[in-house]
């Protein structure tokens, strides 16, 4: 239950909101990373990609070799493995289709030494004809751990960004010359 209120406040922004002047006035969360990307790509397609775990691997562009569902059931649980090797347990605590958000959190068994918690949303928007796609995320812990998973998560989302770049590009056959 505790995770489920920290991700709602994790993504709404707000740690506190102020009814009838008795509540302090409302925080803003202090994100670790923020990526915005823009891609030439409708909504709905994108939202595709993030919900379809070969196409997601496919936008990776490499850095993800495999996703595998261990519990289906929310919050679903998934196995991602890093093409370096390394592997994380995570569990998508929301899924919303109808506002193109989805919330993750790291598993506990996945947590690197130092790491109190590590928690991300992605969020798909329509921009005129195109699609901006924004990462988000939070991690709790000592400096030096901290440090070295927002390296690592950064890295991922930039080449997610490469690899949908990658994937609105369409490529023309040559044509023979007799």
């Amino acid at each position: 239950m505790k995770k489920i209120i920290l991700s709602l406040l994790l993504l709404t922004g707000l740690s506190a909101i102020k009814a009838n002047a008795q509540m302090e006035a409302a925080t803003k969360v202090k994100w670790d990373i923020e990526k915005d990307v823009v891609i030439n790509m409708e909504m709905d397609n994108a939202w595709e990609i993030f919900s379809n775990n070969e196409l997601l691997k496919k936008a990776s562009n490499g850095y993800v070799s495999a996703i595998e569902v261990l519990d289906a059931n929310m919050p679903i649980s998934r196995k991602i493995v890093l093409s370096n090797g390394g592997s994380r347990v995570e569990n998508i605590t929301q899924n919303e289709a109808h506002n193109k958000l989805i919330a993750i959190n790291f598993s506990d068994t996945s947590l690197p030494k130092g790491i109190k918690s590590a928690e991300y949303a992605i969020f798909i928007k329509a921009k005129d004809s195109k699609t901006a796609v924004v990462w988000r995320a939070k991690i709790n812990g000592n400096e030096e751990a901290k440090k070295a998973l927002i390296e690592q998560l950064t890295a991922e989302f930039d080449s997610y960004a490469v690899g949908l770049d990658k994937m609105t590009k369409k490529s023309v056959p040559a044509a023979r010359m007799n």
